[in-house]
């Protein structure tokens, strides 16, 4: 399950249309890779093109547990019907714009964080949901789907990337369905972010190695 991603203002390469001039000149201020975690507010682009900040994470009840809570991430598309996401992704769409995202495995018998972009500084296109909550605002989650190929030996889930021509038919809520991402996608091994001081502090450049 992604719990991280990367947002950087000068990755360049797949433009959708789907961005007006005053949200370019907001995205292209992070002028340093941001890394977004849980709870961290992050750009998202709404379907009339602006540009918009948001909490990610949606707090919800821990069943079972009165007064507890926790932050759910991602919204699985197989649950997308159910009370907790439907009016969402009905009704509040967005479109999450990453420089990469981060998944782990098992490598030399430790734990690393894998790092998934698009080759050629292309910008990673992903579908989100968004919804007000009353004691913090603005907030997203992210939607997961199946794996593909290259996500299916580490995951068993993957961001619903979505494709350049996917984007209009996504924000518009003609896009119902999602599956494995057809957008090709490269990884290599990653310095571990969670060692780093700093919840928004970006990985080191990785080195490309055989993982398995």
């Amino acid at each position: 399950m992604c719990t991280a991603y990367e947002v950087a203002g000068k990755k360049r390469g797949s433009d959708p249309g789907y961005l007006d001039a005053a949200a370019v000149a907001e995205l292209i201020l992070i002028d340093q890779p941001r890394l977004i975690r849980p709870t961290i507010p992050a750009p998202v682009i709404m379907p009339d093109k602006s540009l918009r900040t948001m909490l990610w994470g949606f707090k919800l009840p821990v069943p079972g547990k009165p007064g507890k809570t926790r932050t759910a991430v991602n919204s699985r598309e197989e649950k997308l019907g159910g009370h907790t996401w439907n009016k969402s992704f009905r009704e509040r769409r967005c479109l999450i714009p990453a420089a990469a995202f981060y998944e782990w495995v098992e490598i030399r018998g430790s734990m690393v964080p894998l790092r998934f972009e698009r080759p050629e500084e292309q910008m990673t296109w992903i579908a989100g949901i968004w919804r007000v909550e009353q004691d913090r605002g603005e907030c997203l989650s992210m939607i997961t789907t199946e794996p593909n190929s290259l996500l299916g030996p580490i995951h068993d889930r993957m961001p619903a990337v979505l494709t350049d021509s996917q984007i209009g038919a996504y924000l518009s809520g003609e896009l119902q369905e999602f599956g494995p991402s057809a957008v090709p996608l490269i990884y290599r091994e990653a310095e571990n972010y969670l060692k780093k001081k700093g919840s928004e502090a970006p990985p080191v450049p990785p080195t490309q190695g055989e993982l398995f």
